[in-house]
Parts: structure tokens; sequence; C-alpha cells
């Protein structure tokens, strides 16, 4: 048999041959190990290089202390189960928080359901994924300045961003900054959060940023100049007597903060479900109704949760999440839907990701609702589009 000479003895040539083809082989595969790693590189190189910042938003987080017994077993976190995930999917995730955190305070004479959460929710919002969250809302007040304070405490303590309310009026309504890597850079998107009763015209002492339009414009021009985006809260307050009239009025303070440098307006009002406007090309969400709402029974189970990716400062598209905040039950409020065999379950009774008939039936709603603002909605499996 003919033989190879190496310099560590002698192999046959046909041995020779194979580990000549194993090392071909070797070395394709690492070429392709390689390769491969380059391309996934690339791709993420060009995603960071496009300066896309996505920006998810939910409604109403409202938490009083008939929960308690439940965070004492359980923790804050069950709230955020089964949408943790989705929430930390996003660059700046945002919530409208309609209560305290606080075991101090008294509730405010007149106020019929007061609302103040125990300690932890902030540790549980912070872990959900959340950013920055409005303070501007109804219940904000119901316990008084103390519960304010440990509000802004607790959630600054977890490196959550309060909006909309402060130590004093003026600290209320200074922008919440969170910063975005986007490349190699950092960039800063700004967040103002503000409060307007139904009729318009009542303010009080409480250091909330109330919605008044000078202020407002003046605000978002301000803070236009240093942000890469600027996101608007803007609390409605209760449900009135009219959600269309109210969002009516809504459109022309919305229109105008855009018209003076906002990037997206979400619009909150309590228990009110709407679509989305695109004007001038930047979104505008006409409630997101309740996400989380004690242990009430909720009038809209089946909601939408929008997350809207943005590049360069341009909307590029807003991806639509169906969502089902609780087991719907015996209807008790109009429009509530009924339980039917084939409804989804949700196990823990907190907000999660519907999947299924139940989403497209959820899509469907919404794309009517947002029909009403001339905003198509493109339905592709379980996700709906706006682009």
């Amino acid at each position: 048999m003919t033989k190879v000479r190496c310099s560590g003895g002698s192999v046959s040539v046909e041995q020779y041959r194979k580990f000549q083809g194993c090392f071909l082989i070797g070395s394709l595969f690492l070429c392709i190990v390689i390769l491969g790693g380059i391309s996934e590189n690339v791709i993420a190189n060009e995603a960071a290089a496009s300066g896309e910042i996505s920006v998810l938003a939910v409604g109403d987080i409202t938490v009083s202390s008939r929960m308690t017994p439940l965070i004492e077993r359980n923790g804050a976190g069950v709230f955020f189960e089964g949408t943790a995930a989705l929430i930390q999917s996003a660059d700046i995730a945002t919530a409208s928080l309609n209560t305290s955190i606080s075991e101090r305070g008294e509730p405010r004479y007149g106020i019929e359901n007061p609302f103040r959460a125990a300690p932890g929710l902030g540790r549980a919002i912070a872990n959900a994924g959340f950013d920055a969250v409005s303070l501007a809302t109804p219940h904000m007040m119901d316990f008084g300045f103390e519960a304010l304070a440990d509000t802004i405490a607790e959630l600054e303590w977890y490196n959550v961003k309060p909006v909309g309310a402060g130590t004093n009026a003026e600290t209320a309504k200074l922008p919440a900054w969170v910063s975005v890597n986007v490349g190699t850079e950092s960039a800063q998107v700004g967040l103002l959060g503000y409060y307007r009763v139904n009729e318009f015209a009542r303010y009080t002492g409480d250091p909330l940023a109330y919605a008044v339009y000078s202020e407002m414009i003046a605000a978002v021009k301000k803070t236009r100049a240093k942000a890469e985006l600027v996101i608007v809260w803007l609390h409605w307050g209760s449900q009135g007597r009219s959600a269309d009239e109210a969002i009516g009025r809504q459109r022309i303070f919305a229109h105008a903060l855009i018209d003076a440098g906002a990037d997206m307006i979400l619009c909150q009002q309590m228990h009110t479900f709407g679509g989305i406007e695109l004007y001038r090309d930047k979104p505008i969400v006409y409630s997101l109704t309740d996400f989380i709402y004690d242990t009430y029974d909720k009038q809209h189970s089946y909601i939408v949760i929008p997350k809207a990716t943005f590049g360069s400062g341009v909307l590029k598209s807003i991806e639509l999440i169906p969502i089902l905040t609780d087991p719907p039950k015996t209807p008790v409020r109009p429009g509530k839907p009924a339980e039917t065999p084939d409804t989804a379950q949700n196990v823990n009774q907190f907000p999660s990701i519907l999947i299924g008939e139940p989403a497209i039936r959820t899509l469907q709603d919404y794309q009517r609702r947002c029909a009403k603002f001339e905003t198509e909605v493109i339905i592709e499996g379980e996700r709906g589009w706006i682009r």
C-alpha cells in the first residue's frame, strides 16, 4: 500500500484522502458558521443603524385596597404575567396609572370609590417593562398629597419615570426623559402628561398638569427641541354622556399638539375604547380603555394594544395586538361581551394575548373603530397593522 510520509510517521493515501475530505467539509462548515454570524451581525447593525424606536402604550391601570390580599399572596407581578414579554419588546413602554401607591393618606371627601394600591405595584410595573407612566389621571389624588408623594418615590426608585404630576404644579408640567439606544448613539424620548376634566373649566391646587392649551403647546415645542420623539398623554377624565363628543374635543387639542411638534398623542378616557387617527402621518389614539380595573367587571374585555415604530422621527407602522383583559362574565354594562362556548379563557383573570378566532374578531372590531377616522387596518393572521 502506498504511503504518504508525514513528520509524525506515515499514513496511507486512502487515509490521507479521507482526512483531506473531512478537513474540507469542516472548513466549509466553519465558513458557513462564520458567514452566518456575520450575516446576523449585519442585519442587527442595519436595524440599529435605521434609527427605529418602538413605542407601546396601554390604558388605565386602576388598583385599590381590594386587591391588597392578592398582591400580598401572589405579588403585584401577577397583573402583568400574560403581557410582560410583549411590554418588554418595545423600546418605550408607557401606561396610564389611575391609582396612587401608598399606605398613607385619607380618602377625600365626596369620592365614592377611592383608589389606592399597596406598595409593590411600582416594582411590578417596572419589572413588566414600563419606562414611564402618566399620573395625570382622575383617581391619582384620591388619598391626597402624601399618597401622591409615595407614588412618585416608589416609581422613581424602580426607574419608572412619572409624568403629569409632581411635588408641585410646576414640576408636574415637566417632561419625563427616557433614553433609548439607537445604533451607537443614545436618543432622548420626551413624554408629557395632562389631565382634562369633562367640564373643561375645573382646576384645583393639586400638583397635576392640567390641560391648559397655551401651556401644552409651549411645553411640546420646548420638548421637541431636545427630543427624538415627543409623546403626550391627555386624560379626559371620567366617561361622559357622549364619548363621541369628548373625542371630538380631544381632536382639537390633539391636532394642535401635533402641529406643535408631538409625534404621538394618547387621548385616554375612563372606560372608553376608541380607534386611531393619523393626522399629518402621526398617530392619535382615542382611548385605550381599562387595562387593569381593580375587581370590577370591565366594559371592554376585548381590546387592542398599539405598538408604533418610528424611524428617524417618521412613523413606519403600528402593530395592533389583540388582548383579553378578563374572562367575560354576565354583562353588567352596555357593550360588555357575553361568554360563549368558544371564548378564550384567561386563567389568572388579568390581561393576556388573544389567539385564534377571538383575536381576529377583536381586530375586526378595531378595524371598524379606526375606519371612523379613515384609518385603514390590515389584518394579517392574529395581528393588525396600520402602515
